[in-house]
């Protein structure tokens, strides 16, 4: 396996002492700008129900749970180590009730229908194994008017990085809208970008 192959699959469900130690510490730091513009971009208000798909080690969720005023947040990730990480940054707000976070695989999943206020997710999209599946999964858990924000980064950088294809589904921006708004069935969908000093980053916004 060469090392493209093998950065590529540990980005998509990090594993082992490599995923642990490195990864954990690349989502980190390499997600700061686009966590912040997805903070930004969710406009959390007081008593938001949230769910974060692929939440990793939880460092967005520690921010907006430590911001968030009589809500709560949930967090769902495949990968046991990044939960691992996740729960130990938000063990104070787990705690108080503020904070849950599940190690399973969204798409198999139960959660309550009709009942989110916001979902989002942050560089995932590349990983679902059946997006139209998933986003009307989505759409169901989101409750009328409900909104999702789902970031990413744009093929045309993506494919600079020299990830492995078979592993990373690579999207152009139209190709993110269409399945919002047809497969997803989401109104009032638009792309918004904010530059970086290394690549654009986008959040596409759907209302249920």
């Amino acid at each position: 396996m060469n090392f493209s192959t093998f950065f590529s699959e540990q980005a998509r469900k990090p594993t082992g002492l490599f995923g642990h130690f490195y990864i954990s510490k690349v989502f980190d730091k390499g997600n700061i700008e686009i966590n912040t513009f997805t903070k930004e971009t969710l406009d959390i208000k007081k008593g938001d129900y949230i769910l974060e798909i692929g939440c990793g080690t939880g460092l967005l969720i520690n921010e907006i749970a430590n911001d968030l005023d009589n809500g709560f947040i949930e967090g769902i990730d495949f990968s046991k180590n990044m939960v691992s990480i996740a729960k130990k940054k938000n063990k104070k707000n787990i705690r108080r009730k503020k904070v849950t976070i599940h190690t399973a695989n969204f798409d198999e999943f139960n959660f309550k229908e009709d009942f989110y206020d916001k979902i989002f997710s942050v560089n995932t999209i590349y990983f679902w194994e059946n997006p139209k599946f998933t986003i009307s999964k989505i759409f169901n858990l989101l409750n009328p008017n409900g909104i999702l924000v789902l970031s990413f980064h744009e093929k045309q950088d993506m494919v600079k990085m020299e990830l492995n294809e078979d592993i990373f589904q690579l999207y152009f921006i139209k190709e993110v809208f269409y399945l919002l708004r047809i497969d997803g069935k989401l109104n009032n969908v638009e792309i918004i970008s904010k530059e970086s000093h290394l690549k654009c980053n986008y959040c596409a916004i759907g209302i249920k």
